[in-house]
């Protein structure tokens, strides 16, 4: 029988952060000071000095964020978590101990903040009002560390209001240029302000530019450089090693896939954990390191489900080095000895033509598909390149005239259905988008974090 999706069931973000949701990146104003300024009544509780650490990169920051809210929390250490986009409802950007918190908690703080900006920042963004909310919430609930994924960039972020303790960044790739530079030197620059004067700044693999650039802010900041690719301490690397070994079985997918990140997680968690001894006696253990990966995972990255009986992997890659990250996590992965059917959907911002090159690795039947977004790429605008593209030039092109069956579907329904009844022995990829993936989980009726129901 076919597979017929759900009836559907819209989710509606809360009518009060409508005009703040609404606001595009244009019409929002740089600078981590803003953040300052709607937290007035605050700051002197100290919402700015939660232990914390914050988390910047191009690609990877999310996980790199979830293995150390793990580990934390796994130690008995109550943890606040604040992530961002979200992938159907803002309470997903806001955790407690790994929980989103209560809608209606999240409705009465973003009431205050949204009050407290009319007095202090009229043009205050959804970002900005979402970061302060949240943290006005981790100083109610009284959490031990503040987990702090980064928006856009470091510098001007509104999340670089916080105080880290220790600041990481994973990886630099050229991405939103037209906020934080045309050049590795510069985005790399802009990210590593995320570091404090005499603490630690962790930096996962970066090109030689990029690496310039961090050592160039580090130099002006006076941060301490740690380069994650270093010998960490015996107990991590041993770790490290029992994860990478193919006979062990105990790490989800998601984990073993992803050995980079946590080596950049190892090596935060490292220095932490001489903070964290000196004041709470607390030492990470094995044991509780192993239980806590045992259990992690990210929505939407690597994020394997079960749907109707068939594999579907869920991945909100979004830029060329995410989806060549998501290649080769595929292609490490269980499935690597099978082709794919791929659904992809983008936004016009983003940089799909290059995303399109490396498909054919992993993929033979491509689904184009669209979302409802003023953002959304056509699939007109997809079909017009794939045939248009030179030969000589795109791989993609190339592949697409010979061995690759693509289908363009305006209708997102009739896309998926048509995915989920053909080819159904092979795994079945949903990406191009964060915006994309949240429609579709929330189509097909999926809980976004696992046993939340």
């Amino acid at each position: 029988m076919a597979y017929k999706l759900p009836l559907e069931k819209k989710i509606e973000v809360k009518s009060a952060l409508e005009p703040y949701f609404q606001r595009v990146r244009g019409a929002i104003i740089p600078g981590a000071y803003r953040l300052q300024l709607l937290l007035t009544d605050w700051i002197s509780l100290g919402v700015l000095e939660i232990p914390a650490i914050l988390i910047t990169g191009s690609n990877g920051k999310g996980t790199t964020c979830s293995f150390i809210e793990a580990i934390m929390r796994e130690h008995g250490l109550k943890t606040g978590f604040y992530t961002s986009p979200h992938l159907i409802h803002p309470n997903e950007r806001i955790r407690i101990n790994g929980i989103p918190i209560d809608e209606v908690l999240l409705e009465e703080n973003l009431e205050i903040i949204i009050s407290a900006s009319k007095k202090y920042l009229p043009d205050a963004s959804f970002f900005e009002i979402s970061t302060a909310a949240s943290l006005i919430i981790f100083l109610q609930q009284k959490i031990d560390f503040l987990v702090c994924e980064v928006g856009l960039g470091g510098k001007f972020d509104s999340t670089n209001a916080i105080v880290p303790i220790i600041s990481v960044l994973t990886n630099v790739s050229l991405e939103h240029t037209d906020y934080l530079g045309d050049t590795f030197f510069k985005i790399s620059y802009d990210k590593t302000h995320v570091s404090r004067r005499n603490k630690s700044f962790i930096f996962g693999e970066l090109n030689a530019e990029a690496l310039e650039g961090a050592k160039e802010a580090c130099k002006k900041i006076g941060s301490n450089m740690i380069d994650s690719n270093s010998f960490i301490s015996d107990k991590y690397e041993n770790i490290l090693k029992k994860i990478k070994d193919k006979n062990t079985t105990e790490y989800p997918e998601f984990v073993k896939i992803n050995l980079k990140n946590l080596r950049v997680s190892f090596t935060a968690l490292n220095e932490l954990e001489k903070i964290i001894f000196s004041i709470q006696k607390i030492n990470f253990e094995k044991q509780k390191i192993y239980s806590a990966l045992s259990k992690t995972f990210w929505p939407g990255r690597f994020d394997v489900r079960s749907i109707n009986n068939r594999t579907v992997i869920f991945d909100a890659s979004h830029n060329p080095d995410g989806f060549d990250f998501f290649i080769n996590q595929y292609l490490q992965s269980e499935y690597k000895d099978k082709q794919c059917v791929l659904v992809f959907a983008s936004l016009i911002d983003k940089n799909w033509k290059i995303t399109l090159e490396n498909m054919p690795k992993i993929s033979k039947n491509i689904i184009f598909t669209q979302i409802e977004s003023e953002r959304a790429e056509s699939i007109s605008h997809f079909s017009k390149h794939i045939e248009n593209s030179s030969l000589e030039n795109d791989s993609f092109a190339l592949s697409a005239k010979s061995d690759i069956t693509c289908q363009y579907f305006s209708n997102l329904d009739t896309a998926l259905e048509t995915a989920m009844n053909h080819f159904s022995d092979l795994p079945l990829v949903i990406t191009g988008s964060i915006a994309f993936i949240g429609t579709v989980m929330q189509r097909f009726r999926l809980s976004i974090f696992r046993g939340i129901e």
